[in-house]
């Protein structure tokens, strides 16, 4: 999952603002640093990218090498054995080889991170693989002509199983592969998008049918379509995020000692080519 440094800034803005950490000019309170956390993992896959960074007080600089940390202990405890992340290349960013542990649907895992006398600890149970199914039916062709002026004739579905949990929600992402074939006008706001503009999401889906819109789609020419089973911590997340920011709901965050998300999905992909029609 591409993860990037914009969630982890709002974790820390939230942290810093919602649990006293003297923010406000107005709250008498000692800042005390925050670890906060950024990871997903998927079934059958490495685990490749935990990210970590730390709160700072309201109005220092904040960007992602200055708030990310590199030297922390970072852990991975599932069937009772601990596997200790390596340091990747860029700082804050933590990986196993995928010799070491290929992750498992069904599985359990923690996540133990030590640092500066802190610790942070979460868990998320992963879903069950998935594949997406009936594909020749819902997309006749690789190649789709998106029509701006009528959207409603954009009209696909896309269906993935099998469903390991009745209450599972779903969810597609959306990552434009080239940006160079041009951006795609529309007259609606499209869903939320990652800070590079490149990724998009739809919202939160009770079952496993779901129907691509026009909005998902921020550039023409191909287009990676990732069908998500997502744990509880994942939707939780989504709802923090992208439900009403007005109020900070404490249960909505599984991490402890800390903030962010670790959280786990199963995955399918297709990739499409998106056409203007002429």
């Amino acid at each position: 999952m591409r993860t990037n440094v914009g969630r982890a800034a709002l974790w820390t803005l939230l942290g810093c603002s919602l649990i006293g950490l003297g923010c406000d000019g107005a709250i008498n309170s000692e800042y005390h640093e925050q670890l906060v956390v950024a990871g997903y993992l998927f079934a059958d896959s490495p685990i490749d990218s935990i990210i970590l960074h730390r709160t700072t007080p309201f109005g220092d600089y904040l960007d992602d090498i200055s708030s990310a940390i590199d030297s922390a202990t970072v852990k991975i405890i599932v069937d009772g054995t601990e596997h200790t992340l390596l340091a990747g290349a860029r700082k804050g960013r933590y990986f196993l080889p995928a010799s070491e542990l290929i992750v498992r649907g069904g599985k359990t895992y923690e996540l133990r991170v030590t640092y500066n006398g802190n610790t942070l600890e979460s868990f998320t149970t992963v879903p069950m693989p998935i594949r997406i199914i009936g594909l020749n039916d819902s997309l006749p062709s690789r190649s789709l002509t998106l029509d701006t002026n009528n959207l409603i004739s954009f009209n696909y579905g896309l269906t993935a199983g099998p469903i390991d949990n009745p209450n599972r929600k779903y969810m597609l992402e959306v990552t434009a592969l080239d940006t160079s074939k041009g951006r795609v006008q529309t007259s609606v706001d499209g869903p939320p998008v990652d800070t590079n503009g490149v990724t998009r999401y739809s919202f939160l889906h009770t079952a496993p049918d779901i129907r691509i819109s026009p909005r998902l789609f921020g550039w023409y020419g191909p287009n990676r379509i990732t069908f998500i089973a997502a744990d509880t911590n994942w939707v939780d997340d989504r709802r923090q995020n992208f439900g009403s920011r007005s109020t900070y709901q404490s249960s909505l965050n599984h991490v402890q000692g800390g903030f962010g998300t670790f959280a786990s999905g199963a995955r399918d992909t297709v990739t499409i080519w998106i056409s203007p029609k002429h």
